[in-house]
């Protein structure tokens, strides 16, 4: 077969369209899957071994069909010298909900939150163990996940999400893009001097309560912003009881997937 300029120039042309068109798509199992929310910053000098520790997760053999990790960057450091290019506000008004939901005094970094409650056995207790139990419980929502790049770098996304039966009132899904593979050179602040390496780190995140309804689907328009780098990006979800925190289920994908 004899190839001509004009029939590679054609396959040029397809090949990132139909690449652009691939269809994705997850859906959660009968089993439960945990989560485990750090919240930290990087003007805490004593966060990068709990940032480190989360990223090591994967390594042990936790992936997403046991527990859905994500790194929230809080704001309330970056008033000594070094402001985190990660941390939003609205990270920190969650770990404050937290804390009244588990009766803390007050909040504080590097903090570990599993499946709602304040985690500070993280050093020494084996997660695994906590998995063990957590995994197994049936799930009490059933998530899924359908996208595909429509635009340039905007990505059409409809979450699925049912209630099960004897869930309470209170009910919220919250649908979150995580980055990994994050570097930052810190030259001020308590972490001076220090390259920061990140993973799961959030870089968007918001609620969709269910109000009346026990299952929706809900289309999100999904824009890639310039600094995120595609290739690293995840996108997640799962459903949370607000006042008790409890975990229903989660779900989690790394954004580029297997056609």
């Amino acid at each position: 077969m004899r190839i001509t300029k004009s029939f590679l120039l054609s396959v040029l042309l397809i090949t990132p369209m139909a690449l652009q068109a691939a269809q994705c798509n997850v859906k959660s199992g009968s089993k439960r899957v945990a989560l485990l929310e750090l919240y930290t910053s990087e003007g805490c000098s004593s966060c990068p071994p709990a940032d480190k520790w989360l990223s090591g997760l994967a390594a042990k053999g936790i992936g997403a069909d046991k527990l859905l990790p994500l790194s929230l960057h809080v704001d309330y450091w970056n008033y000594i010298g070094w402001r985190d290019p990660y941390s939003e506000p609205q990270y920190t008004q969650r770990q404050r909900e937290i804390a009244q939901r588990n009766s803390l005094r007050s909040i504080y970094t590097p903090q570990l939150v599993f499946n709602g409650r304040d985690f500070r056995s993280w050093r020494r207790q084996n997660v695994q163990l906590l998995l063990n139990e957590v995994n197994e419980w049936p799930a009490a929502a059933n998530l899924s996940l359908d996208w595909k790049a429509v635009k340039g770098d905007t990505i059409a996304v409809n979450v699925g999400a049912q209630l099960l039966n004897k869930v309470g009132a209170g009910s919220v899904l919250f649908f979150a893009v995580y980055e990994n593979a994050l570097v930052s050179n810190v030259n001020a602040g308590e972490n001076s001097g220090r390259s920061l390496h990140h993973d799961y780190v959030v870089r968007e995140m918001f609620a969709i309560p269910f109000l009346d309804k026990r299952q929706f689907t809900k289309h999100v328009k999904l824009d890639i912003k310039p600094e995120w780098q595609h290739k690293n990006l995840g996108i997640a979800v799962f459903v949370q009881n607000k006042n008790n925190g409890e975990v229903l289920q989660a779900l989690s994908s790394p954004l580029q997937c297997q056609s």
